[in-house]
């Protein structure tokens, strides 16, 4: 459960952001409100031991400090009980423009600035501090003609009548980023001077600079308190949500079941459709819903990051779910440009590969960009193209910010996409873990080998038995190797299908125990190791009862070589690799070839070159 601190413009958001990805919170305010959101409301505050004991109830996992910068009790006290009962705070922090003007002069605290005041001979002032500073300048307002914004609100209001300040001292506004609000506020009271907090950039600082400016008046600032350091800190709505999202794996993980995601392709699809809104309203919209091949609709938050007559451009943040992908959690977006041109080009933005090899869906030297988002894209544009009585081509730019780091993660170089990721998809959904989508990227790794003219291809499990086996394969481009996982079975079959008639398998001894006993895929979720098997291999080969029990009573296979020490020579390996090459060899058709190298700690090596 999520406990967070709001009652702030970042609350605000944070609370939106939570109610999207639909996860169960606490919201604490110290003031009451008529909010309606989708978690609990806590109004009134909380002290050190009440946040204690609310925690410790409620089993809160992570904090959330999107409380107002000057609140400082609070963000002590929540740094306190995290520390004792060991919770993850993230803490939203809102952006402090650095401001350089001749007119600013900063005071480390209200008691410095209230002193400067008192000394000083200004006689009109106008705070924008805020309601709940009043009684700071207690002795500056009762004496001279001091004046207060606050909010236009009656918790506000009657805040203010309670400090007992005249109410001719008070003038509720509603404050926004426009300096000319300030400018006629000033010229009202008469004032001298402008007091104000440093609020950042939700609390419009920038406003109050230029007013200053503006008017050639003195702009004092109360300058906001050090913060306690937090686990997390994130400055956006964009930023919280690529957060969350990381977190969901982990901290506020929701029992056993593993949470399916979406692809690329539906993150491009759904900034498309935002882009196409902006062009034709002119303005963007908070989020997008989309329909995916499977059948799906799905929602996304969106991130604006140009819009002009003919151009615009978002991003939305992935959600890959509980599967492994590098791009979970970031940032996925596109540009859409009306065109001259008829019809729709696809054409490769930031981050986004380039087709180099033949043997993928998509023609060499094209974006790497598969042909389902491609069709989905333009499907919906010609859709959205009716639907608003548009009569324009369109270019579609995909891009992905940090997509030529992440690509060095994926198998994009091996099968020739260089400069970043692919948009892939197919349903639009990907599946945690998704043996379909692992063995569609060996299949296109495969296929490009076979393009390239590879008559030869070496499988290994990773980048651990491809290191070990690789000096040996000097002569093979590095597309040649090909991880398998432990999809060995399926992995030849792909092999045998594209017509590759020289096959090297290279597999580590845990699982190639597994593969001698007849499990193609040895992933230990369908196959755990069996020692009674391993015994009965060593008493075949001669090996004492001794020996022979104590294999029976291992839990690892990796512990075997410690009971039968190794050598290429010693019948219990051998057979161990003859029985699995056996298994590989019923899947190969009659002119293949196949050899099994057995690895064996890190050097230590059988091979086993039986042709079938």
């Amino acid at each position: 459960m999520i406990l967070v601190f709001g009652g702030t413009t970042e609350g605000k958001l944070t609370y939106k952001v939570l109610d999207f990805v639909g996860e169960q919170y606490w919201y604490s305010t110290k003031t009451n409100s008529d909010i309606e959101i989708g978690g609990t409301l806590i109004q009134g505050g909380l002290d050190e031991e009440e946040m204690k004991t609310f925690c410790i109830d409620n089993s809160i996992r992570l904090i959330i400090d999107a409380a107002h910068p000057f609140a400082v009790n609070l963000h002590e006290n929540i740094f306190k009980v995290a520390t004792e009962l060991e919770l993850t705070v993230l803490r939203f922090e809102r952006k402090f423009p650095k401001m350089s003007s001749p007119k600013i002069h900063y005071f480390d605290s209200y008691e410095q600035l209230n002193k400067a005041l008192e000394e000083s001979n200004f006689e009109e002032i106008l705070f924008l501090t805020g309601v709940q500073t009043i009684p700071h300048f207690k002795n500056i307002w009762k004496k001279r003609d001091a004046y207060f914004r606050i909010l236009d609100t009656e918790l506000s209001r009657r805040k203010a009548h309670e400090f007992g300040i005249p109410e001719r001292q008070i003038f509720s506004v509603q404050p926004n980023n426009d300096a000319s609000t300030i400018i006629d506020l000033t010229k009202k009271t008469k004032a001298k001077i402008l007091i104000s907090k440093e609020s950042g950039s939700s609390g419009f600082f920038e406003s109050k600079v230029e007013a200053a400016e503006k008017l050639n008046l003195p702009l004092w600032i109360v300058k906001r308190p050090e913060l306690p350091k937090s686990e997390f800190t994130v400055y956006s709505q964009k930023e919280l949500l690529q957060r969350i999202y990381l977190l969901k794996r982990i901290l506020l993980k929701k029992g056993t079941d593993l949470e399916s995601g979406y692809t690329t392709g539906t993150c491009v699809l759904a900034a498309t459709k935002a882009n196409f809104i902006a062009l034709s309203e002119g303005e963007f919209p908070g989020d997008v819903e989309v329909e995916i091949p499977a059948g799906d609709r799905v929602k996304f938050l969106v991130f604006p990051e140009k819009l002009t007559k003919h151009v615009t451009s978002c991003v939305v943040i992935k959600n890959a779910g509980d599967d492994p992908d590098v791009t979970h959690a970031k940032e996925i977006g596109c540009e859409l440009r009306f065109s001259e041109q008829e019809g729709i080009r696809f054409l490769q933005g930031e981050g986004i590969g380039r087709v180099t090899l033949s043997g993928l869906e998509v023609p060499v030297g094209g974006p790497a960009i598969n042909p389902v988002p491609r069709k989905t894209i333009s499907d919906l544009l010609m859709q959205m193209a009716f639907e608003y009585e548009v009569e324009s081509g369109f270019d579609v730019i995909p891009f992905v910010p940090e997509g030529e780091d992440l690509a060095k993660q994926t198998f994009n170089p091996r099968v020739g996409v260089v400069g970043g990721i692919s948009i892939i998809g197919t349903t639009g959904v990907v599946s945690p873990f998704s043996n379909e989508a692992f063995l569609s990227s060996i299949k296109q790794q495969i296929k490009v080998a076979q393009k390239s003219g590879c008559h030869e291809i070496v499988l290994t499990s990773g980048k651990r038995s491809e290191k070990q086996i690789k000096d040996r394969f000097k002569h093979l481009p590095q597309l040649a190797f090909i991880h398998f996982g432990n999809l060995i079975g399926e992995t030849i079959k792909l092999t045998v299908e594209e017509g590759i008639k020289n096959i090297n398998l290279a597999i580590m001894f845990g699982k190639g125990i597994k593969l001698a006993e007849g499990h193609l895929d040895t992933h230990s979720k369908h196959v755990q190791f069996n020692p009674l098997f391993a015994a009965k291999l060593a008493g075949e080969c001669g090996h004492s009862n001794e020996v022979v029990d104590q294999i029976k009573e291992l839990k690892l296979a990796n512990a075997i070589p410690d009971i039968i020490p190794f050598s290429e020579d010693e019948d219990f390996y051998q057979l161990v690799a003859k029985k699995s090459y056996a298994s590989c060899g019923l899947l190969l058709p009659v002119g293949f070839s196949l050899s099994l190298y057995l690895l064996i700690g890190n050097d230590m090596l059988v091979v086993s070159k039986l042709k079938s």
